[in-house]
């Protein structure tokens, strides 16, 4: 299974820092559900599969100037199945697009980032 964390950098570190200071959203996913959600369908070795990923819904206000990053990998404890150990992922980075949808639609997105 892999999931996909959206987050927000710097990441902080510390005791008083709450989890929810540093992840925004998160979403899950089984590569082997890649072609339907109810039927599972063994991975090849070597081949490269197409996985969207739905976050969790949220609103939040992302402070202006505030850098968010996205983070994929193949285990995550609390709400995914644990891969053997040694399995390795490749994401083809330059294929892979996040869509967020902005309060005000594109104007107000612009105005944003100025």
């Amino acid at each position: 299974n892999l999931s996909v964390w959206l987050v927000s950098l710097p990441w902080k570190e510390g005791k008083k820092v709450k989890i929810t200071e540093n992840i925004i959203n998160r979403g899950w996913a089984d590569p082997q559900n890649h072609k339907s959600l109810r039927k599972s369908e063994p991975l090849k070795l070597g081949k490269f599969y197409e996985v969207s990923f739905d976050l969790m819904p949220d609103d939040q206000i992302i402070p202006k100037g505030q850098q968010i990053g996205l983070m994929i990998f193949s285990s995550d404890k609390e709400f995914t199945l644990l891969p053997e150990p040694g399995t390795e992922l490749t994401i083809d980075v330059d294929a892979t697009t996040l869509t967020i949808p902005v309060v005000g639609g594109e104007e107000a997105f612009k105005n944003a980032i100025k």
